[in-house]
Order: C-alpha cells, then structure tokens, then sequence
C-alpha cells in the first residue's frame, strides 16, 4: 500500500468541469483520484451527452500525462458501456442509446486506464476509495469469491463474468432486488446500516449531495460536485 502525504479527490463528473479548478499544478498532490461517474450527465445542468466525452477525454489525457499519479475509477454510469455483460444485468440510469456506440468504442481504447478501487496510507490512516462505498452485508455474501477486503481483489471483479454480477447488484432503494448495493450501486442512505471494517476509512461519491459532502467517522460521501484534498486526516473543500 502506498504511503503519501496527500491526495486530492474528484467526487462524481458526468461532464462538469469543477475539478479543472484544484488542478492548476498537479505537482501539489500526490495523488489524483477520480472516483468516477464521467458520462451521463443530468438533464437539468445543460451538459449534452457529447460535451460530457470531451471532459472524459481530457481526464484520459491528464491520466496518460501522468500514470503513477492519477487514477480513475469506475461508477455505474461508466461501467454500462464498459462492459456488456453489465449492461445486461444492472440497471442503465441515463443510459444513453445515442452515443452508447462511442462511449464503449472509448472505453474498448482506454479500459486499461480504469480501475474500481484505489487504497493508500495517509498519517497513519488507511483509505479505500471506490465510487459507491463497500457495505458490508455485500462484502460479507460474496467474500469467497473476493478475499480479503483490499483494492486489489476489489479490482480483480472486473476480470470475472462472476464480478462483473456482483457489481451489477442494485438495491431495492435504487429499484433494484438486491439487498443492499454492489460498490458502483450503494446508496448512502443504505451504507449507513453497514458495518464498519476495523482499520479502513472509506470514501466514495455516488450519492449526490445538495448542501455539503458527508464527513463521519469511518467514511466519506463526497458527491458534492466539488473537489477534496485529503491531509493530515482532513479533508479540505475547494
């Protein structure tokens, strides 16, 4: 696991353009992460579909500009034109059948940049990051398969027909039939109920906030269309 100093987070994009503000020098952090969500924008912020590829594209190019220092991970409006087996099994918010065609060509290219989980230590503190949280009543029905709870075996899902189902689990609370949701589905409302894992702080987005990000003390929502730097066990708000 590695050891840093500080990492600026970039909560959900679809399309928006905020964290192009925290990123005037790169040089300042040392680690970027995007906990994903880049396509799909809202209907109500005025952002076509097309305009959205463009700043996804411009997040690729900052991630082959500088491999070791960002990463980008995967949320459930990236993931149904990611992989088709997901698409058939999960629920396709916003999916959009117009450009779908490019957006999986996009991803096709560039699937090696993506990841669904990042983990490092910062002042003593152990973090997990991934786009919707890990619950542990998901965790715990699918922990034979997983292993041990870490960004590595997290990731392995996406490389198994069986990961790629337990990812496609959606929640009663987002409409699905799930119990509670896959870490791209996991409702905030529902992660509440989850237990805590002994020496892992986790965030996530996902969950979009309208009046601030959700700070407690074994997890981070920060689905705050706002960037985060993460210091000295703080997170501060640009």
């Amino acid at each position: 696991m590695e050891q840093l100093d500080d990492i600026l987070i970039i909560p959900d994009v679809h399309g928006r353009t905020f964290w192009k503000d925290a990123l005037d020098d790169i040089e300042d952090y040392d680690k970027v992460i995007f906990l994903g969500d880049y396509l799909d924008p809202y209907p109500g912020e005025g952002i076509k579909f097309v305009e959205a590829m463009e700043v996804l594209s411009s997040i690729v190019q900052l991630k082959v500009e500088n491999l070791d220092k960002v990463v980008l991970l995967l949320g459930n409006h990236d993931l149904h034109y990611f992989n088709p087996l997901y698409r058939d099994k999960a629920m396709c918010w916003r999916y959009d059948e117009e450009y779908a065609e490019m957006a999986e060509e996009y991803f096709d290219i560039y699937q090696d940049m993506f990841q669904l989980a990042y983990e490092a230590e910062i002042a003593g503190q152990h973090l997990l990051f991934t786009h919707a949280g890990v619950h542990s009543v998901w965790y715990e029905a699918h922990r034979s398969s997983i292993g041990r709870l870490n960004a590595q075996n997290l990731n392995k899902l996406l490389n198994k027909r069986k990961g790629i189902e337990f990812l496609a689990e959606v929640s009663r609370k987002r409409g699905g039939l799930a119990p509670v949701g896959s870490i791209v589905w996991n409702d905030l409302s529902e992660f509440e109920s989850s237990k805590d894992f002994p020496g892992i702080y986790q965030v996530f987005g996902h969950t979009q906030q309208m009046e601030s990000a959700v700070i407690q003390k074994s997890y981070a929502c920060l689905d705050y269309r706002r960037a985060f730097c993460y210091q000295n066990g703080t997170f501060l708000m640009f």
